[in-house]
């Protein structure tokens, strides 16, 4: 049975099978195909030639003599006689070649002075006539000497581009191809290396492809020279993500993903964190998990309050007047308790008291108590008493307190929200904070809650700013709504005005102006930009002509 998994294939051409892998085969080491050289290559190999040979264009494993007499790339002054993978340099009748040089012999310095040459004069059977070194031709008065321009000739002696010089020429190559030893003949770049004459070398990182005239060629999702910086399509705002997602870059890519505290079911749709306790970070001994569109929030619980630090304490109803007891309050964690002064007892509703006893203070001091009568059996004496939010007037009159105009008793912390009750008073607070469980301290709304008493969930879409605690979702340039989900074409309503080098392109969220094809942003100006300068901006095999915006291809000539 195979444990890998696979079952391999059998190696391509060019490689053999070493211990379970491929190995490159180097058909150089004992090849017989090729006469003269051998090149290996991975995966295969090419023949090449000595000096003085060519590979044969129709069958590459023969190479060729090259004929430089011929072909005129000898460097000889007068004639050349070509020889098998070479050739030699001889002088006319009238010149001995020394040191490589021709030099005129003595005996015919008299008869070709006569004849003025404006190069070379050889004398044959004791008559002398002018002529002319290699590449250049004799004109009508036989004596001058004029430069042959080999470029113009019917028999092109370049295989690519040819430039004449003073007697001679010299051959180059297009991008893509470099010269041989023949210096004559171009091949095309070998994979890997690209430019003029294959000067310049690929290094695409493994995200883009070799081409011989541009150089890398990168994937979708790359960039630069060597293919291999990333492009930030979410900092560049060439995704495609639908509003409400959030953009999340990778290398040589990037995902739509839903934003915190959304999951994907088709949309994205609001994870309630509150059913599992292990989403939330709630205390559930002493808060309250509150769930909201895309988010939670703990509250205390009732009879606890947050301090400065953050922290559900217990709340001391009977020190803030907030508790409902009509005679004594009596303060336990997390809530109160309700008591009677002597000659009450407790109803059933554990808030108020029942007068048990006709006349409570009828065997002490005769008063006439406008709320109750109790007695201080320390004290032995009686006296009346009044419920939370009264004060005693005299010794038997309650007056309603206003809290609200007493700065000690108004412990609102939203002063201005304070209304006076008889008895007592309640508290409110300004629109983008809540009341405390306290009954007296305001609290600005969570992140995801605005409004009044922090009613109103947020909802916010991805295209908005933030959640102002007052007004609710505050969108970013080219997004509206009340949860700033609805697209503003601004290249349509008016707000954007490009230039007529400019496009305006509407995409979600912000519009922009941004140059047209062929043209660059210069600060605040689109210039042209001239392809034909940079391969990499241009898809021309051959020429290249800039034009304002844009270029065209040609070919060569």
């Amino acid at each position: 049975m195979n444990q890998t998994g696979y079952v391999c294939g059998p190696c391509p051409v060019g490689f053999e099978e070493q211990g379970g892998r491929c190995i490159d085969i180097n058909e150089c080491k004992d090849n017989l195909t090729c006469p003269q050289g051998c090149e290996n290559t991975v995966g295969s190999y090419i023949c090449s030639c000595n000096i003085g040979f060519r590979l044969n264009t129709l069958n590459t494993s023969i190479c060729d003599d090259i004929n430089e007499c011929e072909e005129n790339i000898d460097d000889c002054s007068q004639t050349c006689v070509n020889a098998i993978g070479s050739y030699s340099c001889n002088c006319f009748n009238g010149y001995t070649l020394q040191s490589g040089v021709c030099e005129k012999n003595s005996s015919n310095v008299e008869l070709c002075q006569a004849l003025n040459c404006s190069q070379l004069c050889f004398v044959n059977n004791g008559t002398a006539r002018c002529d002319c070194q290699v590449g250049f031709a004799l004109q009508g008065d036989n004596k001058t000497c004029t430069n042959i321009d080999e470029c113009s000739l019917a028999k092109k002696p370049c295989s690519q581009i040819c430039t004449d010089t003073y007697g001679r020429f010299t051959c180059s190559c297009y991008a893509g191809f470099k010269l041989e030893a023949d210096r004559t003949s171009c091949t095309a770049c070998e994979k890997s290396f690209y430019g003029v004459n294959c000067n310049q070398s690929c290094q695409c990182s493994g995200h883009g492809t070799c081409d011989p005239v541009r150089g890398c060629v990168c994937d979708i999702g790359w960039e630069g020279v060597n293919c291999n910086n990333d492009i930030d399509e979410c900092t560049l705002r060439t995704d495609n993500c639908l509003i409400g997602d959030v953009c999340v870059n990778a290398l040589g890519s990037y995902s739509c993903v839903c934003p915190i505290g959304y999951v994907r079911n088709g949309t994205c749709q609001d994870i309630n964190e509150c059913v599992d306790p292990a989403l939330n970070n709630c205390n559930p001994l002493i808060e309250d998990c509150v769930n909201n569109f895309g988010s939670h929030v703990c509250n205390c619980k009732p009879g606890y309050a947050r301090n400065d630090k953050g922290d559900c304490i217990n709340i001391n109803e009977c020190a803030n007047g907030d508790h409902q007891c009509q005679q004594i309050c009596v303060d336990v964690p997390g809530k109160y308790n309700c008591d009677c002064n002597y000659g009450y007892r407790l109803n059933d509703d554990r808030l108020t008291c029942l007068l048990v006893k006709d006349d409570v203070c009828s065997d002490f001091e005769k008063l006439n108590c406008s709320q109750g009568c109790t007695v201080d059996f320390q004290q032995n004496t009686s006296y009346c008493f009044c419920a939370d939010g009264y004060n005693l007037v005299g010794k038997d009159t309650c007056e309603d307190i206003n809290e609200c105009e007493v700065s000690t008793k108004n412990l609102c912390s939203f002063k201005s929200g304070c209304v006076n009750r008889v008895p007592g008073y309640s508290c409110s607070c300004p629109p983008g904070s809540s009341l405390d469980n306290d009954g007296r301290n305001c609290n600005n709304c969570s992140s995801t809650t605005w409004g009044v008493n922090c009613s109103r969930s947020c909802s916010c879409s991805t295209g908005a700013l933030r959640c102002d605690n007052v007004r609710g979702c505050i969108c970013r340039p080219g997004y509206t709504g009340v949860f700033c989900d609805v697209d503003v074409n601004q290249c349509t309503n008016g707000e954007l005005q490009c230039n007529d080098r400019q496009d305006c392109v509407s995409r979600i969220g912000p519009d922009s102006c941004v140059c047209k094809s062929g043209y660059r942003l210069n600060g605040t100006l689109c210039e042209d930009v001239n392809e034909c300068l940079d391969p990499r901006l241009n898809t021309c095999q051959q020429t290249c002509q800039n034009s304002v915006g844009s270029y065209s291809c040609g070919c060569y000539k």
